[in-house]
C-alpha cells in the first residue's frame, strides 16, 4: 500500500511518500508560496527516487484545510487531477489534524501537553484547534474553528500545559505571551509548520477505516467565507437595503 501525500496549506509545500505505516521520503520547498511551480516537480522527485510510478500510488492523502486559500486549492486541485488519471481515491487530512501530528516526529512525545494547532486567518483570527494524543493519533478535545486569539487561548484555560503549533505563533506572539504567559510552549521550528509526512500518517489511518473519497467529492476545507466572496456579499447586501 501506496499513499502519495500532499500539504499546501502553509508557505512552503511539500510532499510525501509512504509505505504500509513507514514515510519513505518527504520533500520540502524552500521557496514561500510557490505551491503551483513546485508541488509536481516535488511529486514526482519523491516518486522517482524511490524507484516507484504514480501508478503505483493506491490513494492520494491532502491537506484540504484550514490555510492559505490559494494553497488549499492548489492542493485539493492536484489531488483531485491525480485521483482522477489514476482511478485511486483521495483521502482528505485536516491540517489542523496533522500539525498536531508532527510531534510524533519529535524524539519524544509528551502525552501530557494539549497540542493546539493556530494558523494565522488574518483579519484578527486564527484558526485553531486543540488535541491529545491517544492511540497516537490526535483527539480533538477543542473544536476546529476560526478565532481571536482571546477566544482560543481562553478555551484552553483548564490545561496547565499547551503547546503551540503553525504560524498564528509568529502572527500573535506578543498577545500569546500577554494573555498566557505561564504554561505555554512553542513547538520547535522543525515541526512547528505544516508537513507532508504527518499528512500521510493520518491518511494511513483514514484509509485503513474505510474514509475515502472519490475525486469529484473532495471538497477545500476553508472554515470561513473567502476575501472576496466575503466582499462581494456585503456589496449585494448593501445594493439590496439601497
Amino acid at each position: 500500500m501506496y499513499i502519495l501525500a500532499i500539504e499546501t496549506t502553509g508557505a512552503f509545500a511539500s510532499a510525501a511518500l509512504m509505505k504500509d505505516d513507514k514515510i519513505l521520503d518527504c520533500i520540502h520547498g524552500n521557496d514561500r508560496f510557490s505551491h503551483l511551480q513546485n508541488l509536481m516537480p516535488q511529486i514526482e522527485t519523491v516518486i522517482k527516487r524511490n524507484k516507484l510510478s504514480l501508478g503505483d500510488m493506491t490513494a492520494i492523502a491532502v491537506s484540504c484545510g484550514p490555510g492559505s486559500f490559494t494553497g488549499i486549492r492548489i492542493g485539493v486541485s492536484t489531488a483531485r487531477a491525480l485521483s482522477q488519471v489514476l482511478g485511486i481515491p483521495c483521502i482528505a487530512v485536516s491540517s489542523l489534524e496533522g500539525l498536531a501530528m508532527n510531534l510524533l516526529l519529535m524524539e519524544r512525545a509528551d502525552p501530557g501537553l494539549l497540542l493546539c494547532p493556530i494558523l494565522d486567518a488574518r483579519r484578527s483570527q486564527i484558526y485553531g484547534g486543540g488535541y491529545v494524543l491517544k492511540d497516537g493519533y490526535p483527539e480533538e478535545k477543542i473544536k476546529a474553528g476560526a478565532y481571536t486569539i482571546e477566544e482560543f487561548l481562553s478555551k484552553a484555560e483548564g490545561y496547565h500545559r499547551i503547546l503551540l503549533l503553525g504560524d498564528g505563533v509568529d502572527a500573535c506572539k506578543e498577545k500569546i505571551e500577554t494573555i498566557r504567559p505561564e504554561g505555554t510552549e512553542t513547538a520547535p521550528e522543525r515541526i512547528r509548520y505544516q508537513d507532508a509526512a504527518s499528512v500521510a500518517k493520518l491518511g494511513a489511518r483514514l484509509l485503513r477505516e474505510g474514509k475515502t473519497c472519490g475525486y469529484e467529492d473532495l471538497k477545500p476545507q476553508y472554515m470561513r467565507m473567502a476575501e472576496a466572496e466575503r466582499k462581494l456579499q456585503e456589496k449585494q447586501r448593501k445594493q439590496q437595503k439601497g
